[in-house]
């Protein structure tokens, strides 16, 4: 059984997401990334990097149990694993894989960068950066547009690890203020995916997303341990 130390985020929503494709059976254990637990010994011997996820599969390619974190490498990892999860073939599979590193480029980073400046940063302080991340986000969402103009899915005609690296991040799109339903293609790629049965799987794993209510009800010092900021900032 694989083990998944993850929160609730994007990026370990996709691994819940290949996990529940491919028929893996997986444990979670839950890290409470406010509270610092990403920091403690026990979990950066897993993780030096201190984030989320990482999975132990206990019957790594070796035979032997192997650790991994980053998102896209167990996305990989899974696939490759599991011999699904990817187009078969050799042109399928690296058109997949060139828009995992596309996400991880891409949406992901500019997504966590809007959310902190809009959701996280002192309010009215950091207009150039909003207008920045905001308008990176449109035009990475009309890049997806495009794509599906063009696909059923990203990559192509078939649901794989490109869909389950980009679908989590635009689960976002009301909270980060980006209008999805003005993309078709995208709006009926997000509602298709949103139904499968691995998905909503997933979602029940996942949980909740956290809304601006609960954020609101979170300890500022916890947010700045979180982000590094003020009295735990780095030099």
């Amino acid at each position: 059984m694989i083990e998944v130390y993850g929160t609730s985020s994007p990026n370990v929503m996709k691994v819940y997401i290949a996990l529940e494709e491919s028929g893996l059976p997986y444990k979670v254990h839950k890290i409470n990334v406010l509270a610092g637990e990403q920091f403690d010994s026990s979990f950066t011997e897993l993780n030096p990097n201190a984030k989320v996820p990482v999975i132990i599969d206990p019957e790594g390619p070796s035979g032997r149990p192997i650790t991994l974190f980053e998102s896209g490498a167990i996305l990989l990892y899974l696939a490759n694993k599991t011999k699904s999860l990817t187009p078969q073939d050799p042109d399928g599979y690296y058109k997949a894989v060139q828009w995992v590193f596309q996400q991880h480029g891409g949406i992901g980073p500019m997504g966590g960068q809007l959310a902190h400046f809009v959701r996280f940063a002192p309010a009215g302080l950091n207009p150039y950066a909003e207008e920045r991340y905001r308008s990176e986000n449109n035009r990475l969402y009309d890049l997806y547009d495009g794509q599906l103009a063009k696909h059923s899915y990203i990559a192509g005609d078939s649901f794989s690890i490109a869909d389950m690296a980009i679908w989590p991040w635009i689960v976002y799109h009301e909270l980060h203020g980006l209008d999805l339903e003005r993309r078709k293609h995208l709006t009926r790629w997000f509602r298709e995916v949103e139904q499968r049965p691995s998905v909503k799987r997933a979602a029940v794993t996942h949980g909740e997303i956290i809304g601006n209510d609960v954020i609101e009800q979170i300890p500022a010092d916890a947010l700045d341990r979180f982000f590094m900021r003020g009295k735990y900032a780095r030099s």
